[in-house]
């Protein structure tokens, strides 16, 4: 059974393990959905904004017009640094220290990762494709594997790349994949024809990988 997420439902992941059986009926290449909650851990920005929070309320505690003391300075930070490190740890407060490269460097370099941990390297023709969400980042990767990058050249994938993130921007996450995903049946279908001894080399459902372990 499908793993539950909070972003797609069993039936939705279903959905897109259709499309991609659809797709690759059509080529004898490989289609990967990955599915990832986060390319990296990104405690420094955490650690980050826990310090800026504490710099700020400390800086306002001062500028207060009232007696001032070193003890009540170090509650003051204390309690500031707790709090903003909690909050730092919500998505929509950690993003905020971390610079897009460093988050683009990260999802690359994890969807590599689950590139080879997928086996789309084994393929016989060498002819798979990967598609890589990453959620914490909101950054869409797709990777096509030596034969197809030898056969298609510098083919650039932003088609496939906005198809998911319009869908997803559109509150219908799961069309804009399965569009996706069916552009790369297209596009691999005029290089990669099916063969009459194909078979299906990887599994169609999503694939989900764990948050990175990278700090």
């Amino acid at each position: 059974m499908a793993k539950k997420t909070g972003f797609l439902t069993d039936g939705e992941q279903e959905a897109i393990a259709a499309a991609v059986r659809r797709a690759e009926a059509g080529t004898s290449g490989e289609i990967v959905f990955s599915l990832s909650p986060a390319s990296g851990r990104y405690r420094h920005a955490t650690l980050l904004g826990a310090l800026c929070g504490m710099a700020v309320a400390s800086a306002v505690f001062l500028s207060l017009p009232f007696g001032h003391s070193v003890a009540r300075l170090l509650w003051v930070e204390a309690l500031s640094f707790a709090a903003s490190y909690a909050a730092f740890l919500l998505p929509p407060f950690r993003r905020l220290p971390i610079a897009r490269s460093a988050m683009e460097e990260r999802v690359r370099e994890a969807a590599f990762v689950q590139f080879y941990a997928a086996g789309l390297h084994q393929t016989r023709e060498s002819n798979g494709v990967e598609i890589y969400l990453s959620l914490f980042e909101r950054m869409v990767v797709v990777i096509g594997d030596k034969g197809v990058n030898a056969k298609m050249g510098g083919r650039g994938w932003d088609e496939v790349r906005d198809a998911v993130i319009g869908g997803i921007r559109a509150g219908k996450a799961c069309e804009g994949i399965c569009e996706a995903v069916g552009i790369c049946g297209r596009v691999l279908a005029e290089h990669f024809p099916p063969r009459p001894d194909d078979v299906n080399e990887l599994p169609d459902q999503v694939l989900h990988r764990g948050e990175g372990a990278r700090r």
